[in-house]
């Protein structure tokens, strides 16, 4: 070969080693750089039961704020559904669609499936730079959540370990659950539960299970690929604490301490504090719609829960099962079968609107806003209650058979604190 072509192509051998050895290190740089940004900024997964949905955190004892597309699609609002949320409730808010409309677009009964878009008109506040308005709408009762609290994300994070929870509860001790009765009075499917007060019926809509923190965890993995119409396959695990000297379930309120009675956002009156009551749901579990005769905050610690909201003002509309009936104050209605709403005429044009909890959110509800709640997937949530507001305690009377002549009960506690407190 001449001269020439041999430094020819010896040069260019020589390039091209080192554009490798450039490549390769430039490799070597990149793993390393992302193999520490994994470590210091990236999220991480936590050991975790199998059954448990995989989920990727932030690392678990930061109190940052929550990334909340790690726990799955939420839905975003319809086209002119999105609330402005200034510094008080707008007119009209929040706004709502028919349920037959709501319900055609997603059926309780879907399971994980989600769709692209829903009927969602709740404002959403950081509770780092808009607590004056979420305390604005508290005061006003109406709907709306809340999101950011650092002891909040702290507790997620905490909670999505079960072996965490399970230090908390033990993993033998029994705790009263509840599992879905097909066939019972009231009952419109395997994975539909309908409270019951314990009132003679020979036949409710649930029964009663004693289940420990490990048991519930075994159910779960049962019903994996499991349909949510199979009989005796969604369970509820409940716990509640009427105060920090709870026995058993005192805990509740240092681990929470965002529901210590004191004033704060998520209560108007602190002295009328009613306990701390946690319910654990299954995918697929829906909660028949009702109401509760207090002002309701609730923490989502893991997982999504839908709630599909009515206004006191259509109580008439929702068709309830009468004061003495077990599962009084509930609807009569089975939401997620439209072709049983002949009988319920009303019912279809009914104004409601809905909304997702994800870890890290609150939920407040006021008196007597009636819910109707769907476990999109595994999930933790606890509740508080305090005091009440009876402007619409009229309406609700009327519209609850038994309620019509019942006056208004005397308000408990004392005058409200002021709510400034933070967390």
């Amino acid at each position: 070969m001449p001269r020439a072509k041999q430094k020819k192509a010896s040069c260019s051998l020589t390039e091209v080693v080192f554009v490798l050895v450039l490549l390769a290190c430039g490799f070597m740089i990149g793993f390393v750089g992302s193999h520490t940004s994994s470590e210091e900024d990236a999220p991480v997964r936590l050991r975790q039961h199998p059954a448990i949905p995989p989920r990727h955190i932030a690392e678990q004892h930061s109190s940052g704020p929550l990334n909340a597309s790690m726990w799955g699609h939420i839905p975003q609002p319809f086209e002119g559904y999105a609330s402005k949320c200034g510094p008080t409730p707008e007119e009209g808010y929040p706004k709502t669609a028919p349920i037959a409309d709501i319900i055609k677009n997603w059926n309780p009964d879907a399971g994980k499936w989600t769709p692209s878009h829903m009927y969602e008109s709740v404002c959403r506040f950081d509770y780092a730079t808009d607590l004056d308005k979420a305390i604005a709408y508290r005061d006003a009762e109406v709907p709306f959540q809340l999101y950011n609290v650092p002891s909040m994300n702290a507790v997620a994070r905490a909670w999505s370990d079960p072996a965490h929870l399970r230090r908390k509860l033990g993993a033998t001790t029994k705790y009263k659950c509840e599992a879905s009765n097909p066939g019972g009075e009231a009952n419109f499917g395997a994975n539909h539960f309908m409270y019951t007060n314990g009132r003679s019926s020979r036949n409710p809509p649930i029964k009663n299970v004693q289940l420990s923190w490990d048991d519930w965890l075994r159910k779960i993995d049962e019903a994996v690929n499991t349909s949510v119409l199979e009989p005796n396959s969604r369970f509820y695990f409940r716990f509640s604490a009427s105060s920090p000297s709870d026995a058993r379930s005192g805990w509740l309120f240092k681990e929470l301490p965002f529901f210590q009675p004191k004033p704060n956002v998520f209560f108007k009156d602190p002295r009328a504090q009613r306990g701390i009551h946690c319910r654990f749901g299954m995918e697929g579990i829906v909660a028949e719609a009702h109401w509760d005769g207090s002002r309701n905050t609730i923490a989502q610690f893991y997982g999504r829960r839908r709630y599909v909201l009515v206004d006191p003002d259509h109580t008439c509309d929702m068709y309830l099962l009468a004061k003495n009936h077990p599962s009084g104050r509930h609807s009569k209605v089975d939401w997620s079968n439209p072709d049983s709403w002949e009988k319920f005429p009303d019912f279809p044009t009914m104004p409601a609107h809905e909304v997702v909890q994800r870890p890290g959110d609150f939920l407040y509800l006021p008196t007597y806003y009636l819910h109707y709640i769907v476990s999109i997937d595994t999930n933790y949530q606890c509740n508080t209650r305090s005091g009440r507001d009876d402007r619409q305690l009229k309406v609700v009377n009327k519209c609850t058979p038994g309620f019509e002549k019942q006056a208004s009960p005397p308000r408990r506690g004392k005058k409200p604190w002021p709510s400034r407190g933070k967390f």
